[in-house]
């Protein structure tokens, strides 16, 4: 389903501050939050299964489309019994599924131009592009660069805030209801929402600035 969810916003934009520099370069002007549910680990050997992305503006991190799909799998017999226990798969759930170059497809022009982000990003990235490789489309251009929320969350640790980078982690710290984990759209809109809190605390002054002072390493 591809759509336009501009009310998807729990953090206000307003907490948000505007960016140092007054324009941004045409690649870093959107970010998509994707996130992917499949059937193993090695990228060369499992399946997508399932596909969402949250295409947002840089700025102020509103959503200005989105995207989910459960992909039709192929390869079952390759699959990890445990990677499908966690994200819900069966027959009967998957009967509607779409085929990976139908979904590949839809979601090229969310992806085109943007940063693409999430939690751990490389992982689903690492996917997305041998799904674009196996289907003979072409990958969209997106920045050389991954946004990871789980990178962005390092001082929290840091500071002893939390006791883990995990997305469930930082959820609970940071008050996040995450009613459906292991669904690509719940954990896409899960790391969004984590983006959006590090944002405002990185606005303010975070908790590292303090732990840099006692450590002797801001004069």
């Amino acid at each position: 389903m591809l759509s336009a969810h501009p009310a998807s916003d729990t953090t206000p934009a307003s907490a948000l501050h505007p960016p140092l520099f007054p324009s941004l370069p045409p690649h870093l002007r959107t970010i998509s939050f994707i996130d992917l549910e499949t059937t193993g680990l090695d990228s060369s050997r499992h399946e997508v299964l399932e596909v969402a992305i949250l295409r947002v503006d840089a700025r102020s991190l509103k959503v200005l489309a989105e995207y989910e799909a459960r992909v039709l799998p192929t390869r079952l017999a390759d699959a990890q019994p445990e990677a499908l226990a966690v994200c819900g798969y069966s027959d009967e759930e998957w009967r509607d599924a779409l085929p990976l170059p139908e979904v590949l497809a839809t979601a090229t022009p969310l992806l085109a131009g943007t940063l693409v982000a999430g939690h751990v990003p490389s992982f689903d990235w690492g996917f997305l592009t041998e799904g674009y490789r196996r289907t003979g489309l072409a990958l969209p251009s997106v920045d050389y660069h991954r946004l990871d929320t789980a990178s962005l969350a390092w001082p929290l640790l840091a500071t002893g805030e939390v006791e883990s980078l995990s997305l469930n982690a930082l959820a609970k710290h940071f008050g996040i209801q995450r009613p459906t984990p292991h669904r690509a759209m719940a954990d896409a809109r899960c790391a969004l929402e984590v983006a959006r809190r590090l944002a405002v605390r990185m606005s303010r002054g975070g908790h590292m600035e303090r732990l840099l002072e006692e450590s002797g390493g801001v004069s």
